[in-house]
């Protein structure tokens, strides 16, 4: 069995897909590293990634705790504007912590219908980590709304062969 070699600096072992853990700026990071690059290229792709996309938009306590600059964010992205990066740039807050694809613990914004109005990646919805970012969020893009919205926190998610599980297991 060959050893595949990365493909962007084609000098190191591109190794298996996985979570990978590294420091940038005082920043704790994980990110997903492809089967294709080397640890340390996807480390250096993320860190552009993060320059071109998002560090003008995200502020660093002193603690290395990151937080959104939502009004840079809704000034920016107004809508339709640089579709493209505004989808790096969430992928970015999902690295960092501050957005998560995960539902279960995590806010919601939501309108009567139900109709979801948080930020998408593709097609996925992405969950606001800390409330906190949520009100913002909310305020920054749905004050002036006619409708009427909400913010929830998520309790608890059933999977779908978790619940199929338990019929089963009642018969």
């Amino acid at each position: 069995m060959t050893k595949e070699l990365c493909y962007r600096c084609k000098k190191n072992q591109a190794g298996k897909y996985q979570d990978l853990s590294f420091v940038y700026l005082g920043l704790t990071l994980m990110i997903f590293k492809d089967g294709m690059t080397c640890a340390d290229c996807a480390k250096a792709s993320w860190i552009e990634e993060f320059e071109e996309n998002a560090k003008e938009f995200i502020i660093i306590s002193k603690g290395g705790k990151p937080r959104v600059n939502w009004p840079h964010y809704g000034e920016f992205f107004a809508e339709g504007r640089f579709p493209n990066q505004k989808e790096k740039f969430h992928h970015i807050l999902i690295s960092l912590g501050i957005l998560s694809l995960k539902p279960e613990g995590n806010w919601e914004i939501v309108a009567d219908g139900p109709i979801g109005l948080n930020p998408k990646a593709y097609l996925s919805y992405l969950y606001f980590i800390n409330k906190e970012d949520a009100i913002a969020f909310a305020r920054l893009r749905f004050a002036n709304t006619l409708y009427r919205w909400e913010i929830h926190q998520i309790g608890e998610v059933l999977k779908r062969d978790d619940v199929l599980k338990k019929a089963v297991k009642k018969k």
